[in-house]
């Protein structure tokens, strides 16, 4: 076309000499330009060289673009520095997997299909006490405790051969089991692209989005142990079995094979039930995995899915060893609910162990301190909350 416009204007226009750059050999003058003609003419092509037509495009894209929107604080509290996406086809095998700083918001682009999702705080290699199996599939993506045995300072260990497994760190996430692209939300995201003074195209995209809540997916478990003579105590270890080994990342399940927690004497708190009480209580909240699927609610388990077992280090270094099946002590606790409305989600929340009255008393030993107690520190009434740190070998 540009070459039709630039044969026809140079029909119309006077033949033009070219003129010469040296002048003549007799001292002639050199010759003048025809006017302005030239340099229209130049100018002209000039324009039609460099002319590239833009027109307003529409097109079609193959993919939606779906907004992920994450909410790290409403069950957790905190924001996590990062966080991996895990999408999977509709047979549940990996589409797509990032991870990005970007954890409150992030943009998925797909086709048309069926999808799942799993969300989690950090990437699939930033936790040292436990790993991850299978995430290239939905239903197979698990978290599973890493193990060690303890090495005891005792001569004779009271728990000589077992494995523990490690205290889960914080774990978050969220899964979504069914979420569709759909022809029709192609269909809203034609783009028209405006050119900006440098020439770049900027596209304008209408946005789907899916709203998640990451909750944590470790159990906390709070234990409560009322233990008779316990001025005559210098430390205690205990240990609790019974325990998953991990969690389902797509269905927050918990594994159904089994670990042991170990607590150590410097996790747990003291208190005497008064002023010159020699009796007291001794608690501890800690991290679990929760009790194995099939075993949540309390009405699944017997008295032998969990043994708590613990040894006791008298003042003169003696020591007491009990152990008690407690899988049907075990129960919910969450002081914002009332029991009987909570679900099997809660249970795996919050789980409560209290054991009252059934500990022989600690025998009476010789110790130097003038009060009898196996630690110097003022202690309050139970109802105040009174805490004593216990020193350890």
């Amino acid at each position: 076309m540009q070459r039709t416009i630039l044969h026809t204007i140079l029909r119309h226009l006077p033949k033009v000499t070219a003129p010469s750059l040296t002048g003549r050999a007799g001292g002639g003058s050199a010759p003048s330009l025809p006017g302005g003609r030239g340099v229209v003419l130049l100018l002209l092509l000039l324009c039609l060289a460099s002319c590239i037509r833009r027109p307003l495009e529409v097109y079609y894209r193959d993919q939606a673009v779906l907004r992920l929107y994450m909410d790290w604080t409403s069950e957790f509290g905190n924001r996590p520095n990062g966080m991996t996406v895990h999408i999977y086809d509709d047979n549940g095998a990996i589409y797509q997997a990032f991870s990005t700083n970007d954890v409150d918001s992030t943009d998925l682009n797909l086709p048309v299909g069926h999808y799942k999702l799993i969300v989690f705080n950090n990437d699939l290699g930033a936790y040292g006490t436990f790993s991850f199996l299978e995430p290239e599939r939905f239903d197979g993506f698990r978290s599973l405790a890493r193990t060690n045995s303890r090495r005891s300072t005792s001569s004779e260990p009271w728990d000589a051969g077992t494995r523990y497994t490690w205290e889960p760190e914080e774990l978050l996430g969220a899964a979504v089991d069914s979420f569709e692209v759909t022809e029709d939300m192609l269909q809203y995201q034609l783009k028209f692209l405006h050119y900006t003074k440098r020439g770049q195209a900027v596209p304008t995209r209408y946005l789907f989005r899916l709203d998640e809540v990451a909750k944590p997916l470790q159990t906390m478990i709070h234990i409560r142990v009322h233990v008779n003579g316990m001025e005559n105590m210098y430390r205690m270890e205990a240990s609790l079995s019974g325990m998953a080994d991990g969690c389902s990342m797509a269905h927050t399940w918990r594994n159904p094979t089994e670990g042991t927690v170990y607590y150590d004497s410097e996790r747990w708190s003291y208190y005497f039930d008064g002023d010159r009480s020699k009796h007291g209580w001794v608690t501890i909240d800690i991290p679990t995995w929760g009790e194995p699927r099939g075993q949540e609610l309390q009405e699944t388990r017997d008295s032998l899915q969990n043994t708590l077992r613990m040894n006791f280090t008298l003042l003169n270094f003696e020591q007491r060893y009990w152990e008690f099946n407690v899988g049907h002590l075990i129960e919910y606790h969450d002081p914002q609910k009332d029991p009987q409305q909570l679900t099997p989600p809660d249970v795996l929340r919050h789980l409560y162990l209290e054991i009252n009255r059934e500990i022989p008393l600690l025998p009476d030993v010789p110790h130097e301190n003038e009060t009898g107690a196996g630690f110097n520190a003022h202690v309050d009434p139970w109802e105040y909350g009174g805490e004593v740190d216990l020193g350890t070998f």
